[in-house]
């Protein structure tokens, strides 16, 4: 994949789309059709897979409601009460509206979910504004990232989805590195309420 923003979209929808939707669908072809080997076989991963599983599994993990093993919220982690809407998101609305940018998806749901989160890095990208992406990955993605993905990867069921989680990790991990940012520490109160 030479272009990292094109990256950032494709696996942020990937978090956000279900597997069986147009977008979805269209985005697991994407991969498919890669000089990039891993993603070529990450998107394989859901061939021979019932779709309904697949569904299923996304559901659980990406979308569910009531008790769910790895919301993919950042709110859920960084605040206290582990709520929906809380200060962190406020906080990362601010930013997006300092920054010109505005997440209606037509549904109520906060907008710090990691796909919206890693799509509005591709937009950041394309504008060629490094400095927001940097902060927006410092401090409002990657303090919650790792533990959501981690989580991912032990609650899936579906091979797909580990795979998915265990190569984004291992992306924003590179991406981060390779540009020297710090993460801001922040507590983690989802699993310290496991």
């Amino acid at each position: 994949m030479h272009n990292e923003f094109t990256l950032f979209r494709l696996l942020g929808g990937l978090f956000f789309y279900s597997p069986n939707s147009e977008n979805g669908k269209t985005i697991l072809s994407a991969f498919a059709s890669q000089d990039d080997e891993l993603l070529k076989r990450l998107a394989l991963l859901t061939d021979g897979i019932d779709s309904d599983e697949l569904e299923a599994d996304y559901f659980n993990l990406l979308q569910g409601s009531g008790d769910m093993p790895c919301p993919p919220w950042g709110s859920t982690y960084l605040d206290k009460e582990n709520a929906l809407f809380g200060s962190s998101t406020m906080e990362y609305r601010e930013f997006t509206r300092a920054h010109g940018l505005a997440c209606d998806t037509g549904m109520r749901e906060p907008e710090d979910h990691i796909g919206l989160m890693l799509m509005l890095v591709s937009v950041l990208l394309e504008q060629d504004n490094q400095t927001a992406v940097n902060q927006l990955l410092s401090e409002h993605l990657m303090p919650f990232a790792p533990y959501m993905l981690e989580g991912m990867q032990r609650h899936a069921t579906q091979p797909f989805y580990q795979q998915l989680a265990a190569f984004t990790l291992g992306w924003l991990e590179f991406y981060c590195e390779e540009h020297q940012l710090t993460v801001a520490e922040r507590r983690n109160y989802w699993q310290e309420n496991e």
